[in-house]
């Protein structure tokens, strides 16, 4: 869960902040004058987020992507990742949970 701290705080307690955040995968909302301005997050969380939108802005992409949830839905079967690629998913990382 978000922490929402003012900006005077953060500049205080900033090297603990981003300990939270990198260890814990904390966030943190900076605000400033009582608003909203910044947010403090892990570093992977936002290359996710940006991997993210990336391919939520990019309209070829996402024209793909319904294709394929329409193919999907007529109860078709596509390829597998190995038959693609040639060799077997990895297993994912296990996220740290607080």
């Amino acid at each position: 869960m978000a922490k929402t701290l003012p900006l005077s705080e953060v500049k205080t307690r900033l090297p603990e902040l981003i300990t939270g955040v990198d260890e814990r995968e904390e966030e943190v909302i900076v605000t400033k004058n009582g608003r909203p301005a910044a947010v403090l997050v892990n570093v992977q969380e936002y290359a996710r987020l940006k991997e993210t939108l990336d391919v939520l802005s990019d309209p070829a992409m996402m024209h793909q992507i319904a294709e394929s949830r329409a193919f999907y839905r007529t109860g078709k079967k596509g390829l597998s990742f190995e038959d693609v690629f040639g060799e077997p998913i990895a297993p994912a990382k296990k996220r740290r949970t607080a």
